[in-house]
């Protein structure tokens, strides 16, 4: 009975060290479920509506990961979401150009379809995007933009993107008080951000879109904010994705 126990224990123990193995060669934590992994490895996109910037599910080294979190730490965020594709590096060696390439396409922004589950109707994500003003320091180029967004109105943005050693980093940030309807103001200067980091990991790329809101958590209008704010960002990175997928397609034919 004891060589049985022995041989159990054993077992568990090598099999905890595999699992230990394989959880600290991936650029995820214990927050990405078994079943997200298994969405990413089938080449589909995982979405997450997380709770607290503390549960967010990237890991890694990246300095551009690093920022990424450092970024959304320091903002503590009351609404957050996830964006998370993987595509295998080899057949793909341009993918990250031809990202930068589109989503630095700011003029483009106008008429990206978004469903509004609330109204249960489409619209524009953006009724309009032009660019204010737009320079370039080495790898960062910096945009401000003014953007038309339903049910926001006019919203400022400034929009850096920056291009590492196999690594990308977008971050776009809104520069003026955001208004809901014109009725109340609900996200403050510099509380709304989309970020989205590109990086190699081994043999393929890692496609990690953020997209955080401090604004208040009032128990009346967490909803209406968590569906306004949250579906539109899922939307923007979910498409920009797509966008790419499809250029890269064209680009192999």
């Amino acid at each position: 009975m004891k060589t049985f126990l022995k041989k159990i224990a054993a077992a568990v123990f090598v099999l905890s060290g595999a699992c230990a193995l394989l959880f600290s060669n991936s650029p995820y934590n214990e927050n990405l479920s078994d079943e997200d992994r298994a969405v990413l490895s089938e080449g589909s996109t995982v979405i997450k509506n997380t709770a607290s910037y503390k549960k967010m599910c990237i890991k890694s080294d990246n300095p551009y990961v690093k920022r990424a979190v450092e970024t959304v730490s320091k903002l503590k965020p009351a609404y957050l979401a996830e964006v998370i594709r993987e595509y295998p590096y080899e057949g793909n060696e341009n993918l990250m150009d031809n990202f930068s390439s589109l989503v630095m396409d700011i003029p483009s922004y106008a008429g990206i379809p978004y469903y509004s589950e609330r109204a249960e109707e489409w619209y524009d994500l953006y009724s309009s995007a032009k660019i204010v003003s737009s320079g370039t320091d080495g790898d960062v180029q910096t945009v401000k933009a003014d953007f038309e967004m339903k049910p926001f109105g006019l919203v400022e943005m400034r929009i850096v993107s920056e291009k590492g050693d196999a690594c990308y980093y977008y971050e776009s940030t809104n520069l003026s008080t955001m208004r809901y309807y014109d009725k109340f103001n609900c996200v403050s200067p510099e509380c709304m951000k989309s970020i989205i980091v590109i990086f190699r990991e081994e043999e393929k790329w890692i496609l990690y879109g953020i997209g955080a809101v401090k604004a208040p958590s009032v128990f009346f209008l967490r909803e209406r904010v968590d569906t306004s704010f949250m579906n539109r960002i899922k939307t923007f990175c979910a498409y920009f994705f797509e966008k790419m997928e499809k250029k890269e397609e064209t680009s192999e034919n």
